[in-house]
């Protein structure tokens, strides 16, 4: 992955955007509430705007993605 990471000794293991530990959880939780991407983006100046879109993006890709495969008979 290109923005998110699962490291052990950073939070916990959690999905957090690569080079930070800014959970992506955190992030859909700020916007759930009705914060703003400008909102976040003012509370950790840091962290891009790009990083930030790109982080939500895998996360949803990751979320879509099917978690069993149904086989299929020949």
């Amino acid at each position: 992955m290109k923005y998110l990471q699962s490291v052990p000794d950073i939070a916990g293991g959690d999905l957090t955007i690569k080079g930070t530990r800014i959970r992506i959880s955190q992030v859909f939780r700020m916007l759930a509430a009705g914060m703003t991407i400008e909102y976040i983006l003012k509370g950790w100046p840091w962290l891009s705007e790009e990083a930030l879109h790109g982080a939500m993006e895998e996360a949803i890709k990751q979320l879509e993605a099917p978690v069993h495969q149904t086989p299929t008979h020949a």
